[in-house]
């Protein structure tokens, strides 16, 4: 009982001291997607009978477009949205970072839904695999991958 204690300590002291980034390394974030799991419903829309919005996020850095993501076809809530893998890493986990979700129409060029601002290196101490942030009546969950690198 006492051996198997051991082993698994040691097991467990080893995955901590190789699952983080030493000094020399540097940690960095990854979104890989974004599920929206609620919305106000009551936003713009110009067809009635058009049915669930197809759903496509940008990402927003400093005011710039930085990220256009590709339309989710998703029929219903949480609607996941791919970010195909979206990095940020040393000074760029201070910087505000802005998510507008937006209804893809053929009648109209945007339709928004709504928005949510972060900062990635809010979550630096948890390094949990999901986030969730929220603005307004918009709740997205973050997918989170962390990786270090040197």
């Amino acid at each position: 009982m006492k051996q198997t204690f051991i082993y698994t300590a040691i097991i467990f002291f080893v995955y901590i001291l190789t699952g983080c980034c030493d000094e020399s390394a540097q940690d960095y974030i990854i979104i890989e997607s974004i599920d929206v799991n609620a919305f106000d419903e009551d936003y713009f829309e110009d067809d009635v009978d058009e049915g669930f919005p197809e759903l496509y996020a940008i990402v927003r850095i400093n005011g710039v477009n930085d990220f256009t993501s590709e339309v989710s076809y998703s029929q219903g809530l949480p609607a996941s949205i791919d970010l195909e893998s979206f990095r940020f890493i040393g000074e760029e986990m201070n910087i505000p970072v802005e998510i507008l979700i937006f209804d893809e129409d053929i009648a109209t060029t945007e339709d928004p839904i709504g928005n949510v601002t972060f900062v990635p290196s809010d979550f630096l101490l948890q390094r949990n695999g999901r986030e969730t942030v929220q603005g307004g009546f918009l709740e997205l969950d973050l997918i989170l991958k962390w990786e270090c690198g040197s």
